[in-house]
C-alpha cells in the first residue's frame, strides 16, 4: 500500500506564507518611483499650481500699483482659497489686514459718491450749459425692523444755469418737509453748531420746492463737510433729514459731469 504524503506542518506554512508576502512587498517597493523621482513629481506639480496663479498674482500685483485695494484683495482671496502654502499665497498673505481695511475704505468711498448725480444739460440760445448735482436724503434702514420711522423722501439740487445763475434748494418728493413762515433752515455740518440760512418755497411746477438762498455759503459748507449734512425747518415743525454728502465731487459739478 502506498503511503500518503505528510501534510504540511502550520509554522512551515506560515513561514512560506511570510516569504511570499515579503517577496510581493518588496516587488511592490521595486516598482514603485524612487524618492528622486516623487521628489520631481512634487516639484512638478507645485510649479505647475504656481503657473496657474500667475495670471491672478499678476492681476494682484498691478492692482496694488495702482492703489485699487478691491482688485487687489479680490484676487489675494483667490490665490488664498485656490494655493494654500504656495509662493504666491506667502506673498499676498503680506500686509492683508491692511489691505482688507483699505478695500473697505474704498468701497464706502465709492458708495458714497453713486449716491450723487451729475447732469449737463444744453440750453437752446446758451453757449454753456445748464449744470446740476443732486442727492437724495439718507433713507431708514429696510433691513431694520425697528425702523418704524416716517421720512420724506427730499432731493437736494445743485444748479449753475447760465440764464439765472446759481441755485441751491430741496425738491420734496414724497412726504412732508414745509420750510415754515418765514421760510428758514437751520443747517449743521458734520455734526458741529448748526447755522441758520434763510429760504424760500417756490415749485418745481408738480412738487414743492424749498431754495436756500445763501447758495455760496451752502456750498462752502458742502465743500468743507466730510460727512453729512443735517437740515431742520428753523421753526422746529419737522423732524431732521440728514444728507450723506461724503462723496461730493465739486469739479464734476462745476464741470458738468
Amino acid at each position: 500500500m502506498t503511503p500518503m504524503p505528510c501534510p504540511l506542518r502550520r509554522p512551515l506554512r506560515r513561514r512560506l506564507s511570510a516569504v511570499v508576502l515579503s517577496l510581493g512587498t518588496a516587488l511592490l517597493i521595486a516598482c514603485g518611483p524612487s524618492p528622486e523621482e516623487q521628489r520631481a513629481a512634487a516639484e512638478a506639480a507645485a510649479a505647475a499650481r504656481e503657473a496657474a496663479l500667475a495670471p491672478t498674482l499678476q492681476l494682484y500685483r498691478e492692482a496694488k500699483a495702482r492703489g485699487d485695494a478691491r482688485i487687489a484683495l479680490a484676487s489675494a482671496d483667490v490665490i488664498l482659497a485656490d494655493g494654500p502654502g504656495s509662493r504666491a499665497a506667502e506673498e499676498v498673505a503680506v500686509g492683508l489686514d491692511a489691505l482688507r481695511e483699505q478695500a473697505k475704505a474704498q468701497a464706502e468711498a465709492a458708495r458714497l459718491e453713486s449716491l450723487w448725480s451729475y447732469v449737463s444739460t444744453p440750453i437752446a440760445g446758451e453757449s454753456t450749459p445748464q449744470k446740476a448735482a443732486s442727492l437724495r436724503n439718507r433713507r431708514p434702514d429696510a433691513d431694520d425692523p425697528a425702523s418704524f420711522a416716517v421720512v420724506p423722501t427730499v432731493q437736494l439740487v445743485l444748479r449753475n444755469d447760465p440764464r439765472w445763475g446759481q441755485s441751491v434748494y430741496l425738491v420734496v418728493e414724497d412726504g412732508t418737509f414745509d420750510c415754515g413762515s418765514p421760510c428758514a433752515f437751520r443747517i449743521a455740518v458734520d455734526g458741529a453748531e448748526p447755522q441758520r440760512f434763510a429760504g424760500e418755497a417756490s415749485s418745481t411746477g408738480t412738487r414743492p420746492a424749498l431754495f436756500i438762498n445763501d447758495d455760496e455759503g451752502f456750498i462752502r459748507a458742502l465743500d468743507a463737510a466730510t460727512a453729512t449734512i443735517r437740515i431742520v425747518p428753523a421753526n422746529g415743525r419737522a423732524e431732521p433729514i440728514e444728507f450723506e454728502v461724503g462723496g461730493f465731487e465739486a469739479e464734476r459739478y462745476r464741470a458738468g459731469g
